[in-house]
């Protein structure tokens, strides 16, 4: 940057030396030295005069760079300033940002993770529920079934009991009629005939 500063300076300088040296029929050193209207010239400055002009107006000129080369330094400082105090700014909002970011990644994992626990205890618990519930109806068709067996089953023990009971019965009669058909002859054939015995 500096180098451009100081190739400008240059330019100026030049520039600022080209304008002060007048040219013929020009006013720019003031009505007294133009040309007259008929063509007549008047006096011109000596060239020590020009000289001394040029000098001072170099001097100035060089104290006119000096005073710009001050102000470009101190933009310069003061640029770089706010371009490092917007670096530090932004930098902090950066990390704010990454900071605000990762609490509410945390946030939305914790709350994830709280919802899928609430999740499981609500299929433990339904499942629990179920299954109790399948036990309950397990237990309650065996008891169905038992309490409607029972009375067929005791039942059919009371016509066991009974038919062993006319078993017995029968077994006397037979042994009855053998004894009475023993001594009569029309009963013998009679259960003979029957197939009975």
């Amino acid at each position: 940057m500096n180098s451009f500063v100081k190739t400008f300076s240059i330019f100026l300088t030049v520039l600022l030396c080209a304008s002060l040296i007048p040219m013929p029929g020009s006013t720019a050193w003031g009505p007294a030295f133009a040309q007259t209207s008929a063509g007549e010239r008047q006096t011109r400055p000596s060239n020590e005069e020009r000289l001394t002009r040029v000098d001072e107006g170099v001097k100035n000129l060089g104290k006119r760079f000096d005073d710009m080369n001050r102000r470009i330094d101190g933009l310069e400082i003061s640029l770089n300033k706010r371009i490092d105090g917007l670096e530090t700014s932004l930098n902090r909002r950066i990390d704010g940002l990454e900071i605000s970011f990762n609490k509410r990644i945390d946030d939305l994992r914790s709350d994830m993770n709280s919802r899928f626990d609430d999740i499981k205890n609500f299929m433990y618990w339904g499942f629990g529920i179920i299954f109790g519930w399948v036990a309950i109806l397990m237990g309650f068709i065996l008891w169905d079934r038992r309490s409607t067996l029972a009375p067929v089953v005791r039942e059919q023990k009371y016509i066991q009991a009974e038919i062993d009971e006319w078993k017995k019965k029968e077994k006397i009669i037979i042994e009855v009629l053998n004894k009475y058909a023993e001594n009569d002859p029309k009963l013998k054939e009679i259960i003979n005939k029957a197939a009975l015995f």
